[in-house]
């Protein structure tokens, strides 16, 4: 039996004193790191900020700052910050002793959402086709030249994709897209920089709204030729032709084509 065994004995014994002192040790640490000793002196910021006011900021995170150094909550300090206006993303470490680093991507704007904001705010579409809401005091000049996309809730991506394709289908007349909207129906249009605004229609087939942009590039010539004004609407939403109605023209006039259809 192990009581016959002083080696044995020995060995438990000095076991148990270890993991005595193993055990009184992570408790003293546990207890040290818990101990409002170590506050959360400063937060730094790992790179400057052109639209994100550090006041939001600090406001922000300020409930996630209580404890200490070692046991603040970096996952809500990084939510508060991301939940601020002009934040894309943000991450938080700890720096040093009692310092915490903040590293800030700002929104880019590519697009305004929706024709209309709030009396005080607007919304946006960053390049992920993501809306975000900011105060238009904070905008300055970052919302100049950018288009309008405008659609049903949950729809930006999908107007962000078709924007990005349809500016590249129309390079060949080059024109840009000022506006471009799906209505609750979910036909599409689009407005272009020289006020033209192009009726797609609805969907037929996976490609139909790409093929009528086609279309659109392919009749440009004829529509613009040596004109004084340009067409105020191009509507292609006819099975078999194209109607065209010019701003001098109260009816609407044919163009030559080589769609045959109503016009």
């Amino acid at each position: 039996m192990i009581w016959n065994r002083p080696d044995l004995m020995n060995r438990l014994a000095n076991l148990l004193w270890g993991l005595g002192l193993l055990l009184i040790l992570v408790t003293g640490v546990l207890m040290v790191i818990r101990m409002p000793f170590f506050p959360v002196r400063d937060v730094v910021l790992a790179k400057p900020l052109e639209r994100v006011q550090m006041e939001d900021i600090r406001a922000g995170i300020a409930p996630y700052i209580g404890g200490n150094f070692f046991t603040v909550d970096l996952k809500a300090i990084r939510q508060g910050a991301e939940q601020q206006p002009w934040v894309y993303r943000a991450d938080v470490r700890r720096q040093g002793f009692g310092s915490l680093a903040l590293d800030i991507d700002e929104q880019v704007p590519v697009a305004r959402w929706g024709n209309e904001g709030t009396r005080t705010t607007s919304d946006w579409l960053n390049r992920d086709g993501e809306v975000f809401e900011v105060p238009d005091n904070s905008l300055g000049n970052a919302g100049q030249g950018l288009p309008v996309l405008h659609g049903p809730l949950d729809t930006g991506n999908e107007l962000m994709t078709r924007y990005m394709r349809y500016s590249s289908l129309l390079e060949p007349t080059g024109r840009t897209i000022r506006q471009l909207d799906l209505s609750p129906r979910l036909s599409w249009s689009m407005r272009l920089d020289n006020g033209t605004r192009v009726e797609l229609g609805r969907e037929r087939t996976l490609n139909s709204a790409d093929e009528q942009v086609q279309t659109f590039v392919s009749l440009y010539p004829q529509l613009v030729g040596n004109r004084p004004v340009v067409p105020a609407v191009v509507d292609l939403r006819y099975p078999a032709g194209v109607a065209v109605r010019y701003p001098a023209s109260p009816a609407a006039a044919s163009t030559p084509s080589d769609r045959k259809g109503k016009s």
